[in-house]
């Protein structure tokens, strides 16, 4: 259940913000019934339950039982604070019916709410004479601390009864799949291939002509693009006629002269 905090800046700041608007109206229809402070904040958890939590008041005592059309009101109900000691408010929430039970000791106020349907049920434990300073008046007069009271009551009243509704609801499982991913080779690296290795460390991983390889690695047999490089042409041979190539140098030009290359 997501109740807005009012315990905030702005809140302390004015109590009359948009988290508290509709109380005094509240307040001045149950006014004239008001006897003590503990009824001031039962009307508080009023409040809070019937604004902000959606729930609908539909009469006082403890009886579990709910009619099918019974819609309730966003008011208190006569009697609401008839007895002396203890309060005991019915609401209806999602066709569920919840209790707002609490009873006054020495110098405290003990606050349940119980969930007839999941029997999940929260306490509170509240000093009305430390919390409320005038039973008359607006709500910075009557309570001060309105902000972190409400804080208090969603925390420790609500949020236990609602958290635990929330974990039984079911999520469906969705029932389409999922398309399929485009997978780009060159992004995923489990499909990219393995970087150039030598040939004399890695066979052909695809089978692929050797044409290039020589030029990259001299241990590599295959084809070269690249001119050969001579293998073991060994010491030079001396010019001897009729053995070998002739040398074009063996003969000097007509008129030759070895300083025109100096």
């Amino acid at each position: 259940m997501n109740v807005p905090n009012p315990n905030t800046t702005a809140a302390a700041e004015s109590l009359n913000a948009d988290f508290f608007y509709g109380w005094d109206l509240l307040f001045k229809t149950v006014e004239s019934r008001i006897g003590k402070k503990a009824d001031v904040l039962m009307v508080l958890a009023h409040f809070l339950l019937t604004k902000h939590c959606n729930f609908r008041c539909v009469g006082i005592g403890d009886d579990k039982s709910l009619p099918v059309d019974e819609i309730g009101s966003e008011l208190l109900p006569d009697q609401w604070n008839g007895d002396s000691s203890k309060y005991s408010l019915r609401y209806v929430h999602n066709k569920v019916l919840y209790l707002l039970l609490a009873h006054i000791t020495e110098d405290a106020l003990i606050v349940n709410l119980l969930d007839t349907n999941t029997k999940n049920v929260s306490n509170l434990c509240v000093s009305p004479d430390s919390l409320v300073e005038d039973l008359r008046g607006n709500i910075a007069k009557t309570m001060p601390t309105a902000g972190a009271i409400v804080d208090r009551f969603r925390r420790e009243l609500c949020d236990p009864v609602f958290a635990a509704n929330a974990r039984e609801i079911t999520v469906p499982q969705r029932t389409s799949q999922t398309p399929a991913q485009t997978i780009n080779p060159l992004a995923d690296e489990s499909r990219r291939p393995p970087a150039y290795m030598p040939h004399s460390f890695e066979p052909n991983p695809y089978n692929l002509p050797d044409v290039g390889r020589s030029d990259l690695d001299p241990l590599a047999g295959g084809i070269g693009n690249l001119f050969p490089f001579p293998r073991n042409p060994g010491p030079p041979r001396p010019n001897i006629p009729g053995q070998g190539a002739p040398n074009p140098d063996h003969a000097q030009p007509p008129d030759w002269n070895p300083d025109h290359y100096m």
